[in-house]
């Protein structure tokens, strides 16, 4: 795979689990660099059948993805020279969102007051495209994930955390703003309104166990085991369907039957799915009640 500039990726050919890790040195922040690789990674990846799985992390144990720089976003709001209400400001990511569909336009308009708006545009993509990938996103988080290093642990598939002094949250609010890239409906989805209003509005962080008990991590491992233990669960998730994986992620995403039922009819309908299904049903004995998921063969 190309090299990036901030992300690191190895790909285990014998299990087709690709590693990424998000290094921007010195500081580790997220920031439009970091973006810009994340975009062309996620461009790749929805084309590249070698991949099978994802684990996304950060450089070394210790540390994840802390926050996204907040100078940044600082030097892009004077840029854009006003205060923007926002009946406006809606409007004003609509026209950008339009014209960005135009290549020459789009690279026009990112050198303009509004780069700050194309830059938040295509955060909100990528992390979009994280869920729309055909491969499951597994974020090993060992340190701190706050606001945009959150967002992008919300918008994986399944989280991994090590138990260690990390904090994971949207505190933006404490600096003025509230989350930009999709952080509170993807925290609404997890954990429902009531409980996502509370930490985005009182801006609280959770404990790696306080983020398990309440759903936000999947598994909470000991300090330093949360990239080999995401590894794992990659090569295991690696022989799944891809487009059966593509379509639960749809519809999870969406919450609709209708997106369920397409689904699971281009799902089913594919040449790994029928071999799939007839491999379980080969292995079925109707006259004694025993299937591959009865007997616990093909259970996880």
């Amino acid at each position: 795979m190309t090299a990036f500039d901030t992300l690191t990726t190895t790909l285990d050919r014998a299990t087709g689990v690709l590693t990424v890790r998000i290094s921007n040195p010195p500081t580790d922040l997220l920031n439009a660099k970091v973006l810009a690789d994340l975009d062309r990674l996620t461009r790749r990846l929805s084309r590249d059948r070698s991949v099978r799985s994802v684990v996304l992390t950060g450089p070394r144990d210790g540390v994840f993805v802390p926050h996204y720089d907040l100078s940044e976003i600082a030097a892009g709001a004077e840029e854009l020279g006003l205060t923007t209400p926002y009946p406006a400001a809606r409007a004003a990511l609509t026209a950008v969102a339009w014209l960005g569909r135009v290549p020459l336009a789009n690279h026009a308009l990112a050198h303009t007051p509004a780069r700050g708006l194309v830059e938040l545009l295509r955060t909100t993509a990528t992390l979009d495209r994280i869920g729309n990938l055909p491969q499951v996103v597994i974020a090993a988080i060992e340190g701190d994930a706050l606001g945009g290093g959150c967002e992008v642990a919300l918008a994986c598939d399944v989280r991994v955390m090590g138990d260690g002094d990390y904090r994971i949250g949207l505190p933006e609010l404490t600096a003025g703003i509230p989350p930009g890239a999709g952080g509170s409906v993807r925290l609404t989805r997890m954990l429902g309104a009531a409980r996502a209003s509370e930490m985005i509005l009182r801006s609280i962080t959770l404990t790696p166990r306080q983020a398990h008990e309440v759903g936000l991590v999947g598994e909470l491992v000991g300090v330093g085991e949360a990239l080999a233990r995401a590894q794992r669960m990659a090569a295991d998730l690696a022989d799944r369907n891809r487009t059966a994986i593509l379509a639960a992620k749809r519809t999870i995403r969406t919450g609709s039957a209708l997106v369920e039922s397409a689904g699971f009819v281009a799902s089913a309908s594919s040449p790994e799915a029928v071999a799939r299904l007839r491999t379980f049903a080969a292995g079925a004995d109707p006259s004694r009640g025993r299937t591959p998921w009865r007997d616990r063969s093909w259970l996880p």
